[in-house]
């Protein structure tokens, strides 16, 4: 065995135990206990899975309207500066996610664009 002796840590407000901290951090005392904290478990790893597809959802709509407006954008210099369009800004690669899901196809961008006053 090693005989070094461990520095004692300082301890603060954040080592003091309340009452919250006993009840999360014990063993359950029971299988009544036990249920309930495996079914409180369950109920929170579901709602934070249904967060994450939220998320998830949210930033493919995001990613698919920026395209959108990126393609509008390209469209409008070409009609208004006369410029030839620039080319296409390179987006970073998709975060892989848990499912592999097909990104739906963007409408064609039209070729020209009409603007009446």
């Amino acid at each position: 065995m090693n005989s070094d002796k461990k520095t004692a840590r300082t301890r603060g407000l954040r080592d003091v135990a309340t009452v919250q901290t006993r009840l999360t951090r014990s063993a359950p005392a029971n299988r009544t206990q036990a249920v309930s904290r495996f079914a409180r478990l369950e109920n929170e790893r579901t709602r934070l899975l249904r967060e994450l597809e939220a998320w998830s959802a949210r930033q493919a709509e995001a990613e698919r309207m920026l395209a959108k407006v990126d393609e509008e954008l390209a469209s409008m210099r070409v009609l208004l500066l006369d410029a030839p369009p620039s080319p296409q800004p390179q987006t970073p690669a998709p975060r892989r996610s848990r499912q592999r899901q097909k990104p739906a196809a963007a409408p064609a961008a039209p070729s020209h664009a009409l603007i009446e006053y």
